[in-house]
């Protein structure tokens, strides 16, 4: 037999035994999917309280898409990829870097006029769903993205935001412990499904009734002040740490989404108990270097959603490990919580609760998620709370900004409240942008260089380091700068010689 004919079998085998194996995990997927739903079903049945409610069934709603019923993850997912498919000059979905303990992708959106093009837009980044039983959160962030979408080009407002804001939504951080809370096999999880430190895990594992009680708290596992009070140390605990500092994949997923960006303004959204937080969040932090302006966003904040608007530790509780924590002291990105629909009616209450929160209706007159979105969305787009580097370069050059430095932990609390030494924590944070086409310069929306201390009341006399690189060009010709910038300052960046 000709040689080329052996070859032409061995790959349409090789083909054949892929496409076999596609199938097999794509028939085991939905078997599992099944099976769960099935669970679900049965303990659905068996639930005293979804037995007793007799919330009227909802049939249509003013939310954007008219939805009645709180998304699953799998159609969270696929209604993902569906915008990115209606609206691709202004939607990409992207997976994030590191899958899940039990293998599944993160999905976020990027959401901006001309995504694919790279600019220097400021980026405003919204999350739901770091506890697993907070179901509206998937729903309010979901709903906004639809509401930009759908607005565009007919109210002003969110027509300037698409053009100035690059907007990134991440609607479930947690997809494992979603999975099992929505489909009503663990319905009041709230960590992930790390069933044992440092060891991975099947959803199924995960749903055993063994592990009820095993995961992390994803909101206790961000690095800034992590192991200080306001977590549990204790596996089985509900604000369990996990093992070190972003040891979950999950949170080293929303570490590496803002080192990659110039997240200006974010996000996290819970439930259920009518508060706008922000750092600290934690009495081992200091008072923010520049919480004037921190504070003054968060006031108006809960002026929109007619609840109290400060600290953790003044409003709140304790809370150590937390997104605001790390979104601030790594970048002095001004980050906030959200505790939607209060009214002790659950994590997850009655939808009609969900519509109510997000216009500020009904069981929450004034009280709208949908307000304090836009106004962080506009806060993300104004100059003064942020920085912003004028920076001249030749057309089509790419432009890169670090920085490298070193982030602390708490001293970490052991068992017997004694405490043990800081971790720290080398971080490098890298973004990118491109000078375009028939241009000589390009504005660019940054966070300020000057990084808020973890110690003191200060900030820390840090730059950016500006490289400009052009595609063929000799290494000769890539040129940087430093630049010392401040939150509400403009500096100017020559890379001229960048040829």
């Amino acid at each position: 037999m000709p040689r080329t004919r052996t070859v032409s079998i061995v790959a349409t085998l090789r083909s054949t035994r892929a496409v076999t194996r596609a199938v097999t995990r794509a028939v085991t997927r939905a078997v599992t999917l099944a099976a769960t739903f099935a669970l679900a079903g049965a303990a659905a049945a068996q639930n005293p309280r979804t037995a007793r409610d007799t919330t009227p069934v909802m049939t249509s709603s003013p939310l954007p898409t008219g939805r009645v019923t709180y998304r699953t993850l799998v159609e969270t997912n696929l209604e993902m990829e569906q915008l990115a498919a209606r609206y691709p000059d202004r939607v990409r979905r992207f997976a994030l870097p590191h899958r899940t303990v039990a293998g599944q992708v993160v999905w976020a959106l990027e959401i901006t006029r001309g995504v694919a093009e790279p600019d220097g837009k400021p980026v405003f980044v919204m999350t739901g769903l770091h506890h697993a039983r907070e179901w509206p959160t998937v729903d309010l962030t979901m709903e906004f993205v639809h509401d930009i979408l759908m607005n565009d080009g007919q109210d002003p407002r969110i027509t300037r935001l698409m053009d100035e804001v690059r907007f990134i939504a991440v609607p479930v951080v947690n997809p494992d412990g979603y999975e099992l809370s929505r489909t009503l096999l663990n319905e009041q999880k709230r960590k992930s499904c790390r069933v044992e430190p440092g060891r991975d895990a099947t959803l199924a594992e995960c749903a055993n009734p063994r592990y009820r009680n095993a995961g992390v708290d994803l909101n206790r596992n961000y690095g800034a002040f992590w192991g200080g009070i306001g977590a549990n140390i204790g596996a089985g605990e509900g604000s369990f740490r996990g093992a070190a500092p972003f040891s979950e994949p999950e949170i080293r997923n929303m570490r590496d989404l803002f080192n990659a960006h110039q997240v200006v303004v974010a996000l996290s959204n819970h439930t259920p108990d009518a508060k706008v937080l922000r750092a600290p969040s934690s009495p081992d932090e200091p008072t923010p270097a520049d919480v004037e302006a921190y504070d003054a966003l968060g006031q108006l904040l809960g002026g929109d959603l007619r609840w109290d608007a400060g600290p953790w530790t003044r409003i709140y509780y304790a809370a150590s490990g937390t997104m605001e924590e790390y979104a601030y002291y790594s970048a002095g990105t001004f980050a906030y919580t959200f505790e939607n629909t209060p009214g002790q009616r659950s994590f997850h209450p009655a939808y009609a609760f969900v519509v109510d929160q997000y216009f500020g209706t009904g069981a929450y007159p004034g009280s709208s998620a949908r307000a304090g979105f836009l106004r962080l969305y506009e806060a993300a787009a104004d100059a003064t709370k942020h920085a912003v580097l004028e920076i001249q370069a030749p057309a089509g050059a790419t432009l890169t900004l670090s920085k490298s430095f070193t982030l602390e932990s708490a001293q970490v609390l052991r068992a017997d409240s004694s405490r043990a030494g800081i971790v720290a924590m080398p971080l490098t944070l890298t973004s990118t942008t491109m000078v375009p086409a028939g241009a000589d310069r390009v504005t660019w929306h940054v966070n300020p260089s000057l990084r808020p201390s973890q110690h003191a009341q200060e900030f820390l006399q840090e730059s950016w380091t500006v490289t400009c690189t052009r595609a063929g060009a000799t290494a000769g010709a890539t040129q940087r700068a430093t630049v010392m910038v401040a939150r509400g300052k403009r500096a100017a960046v020559d890379l001229r010689a960048c040829r």
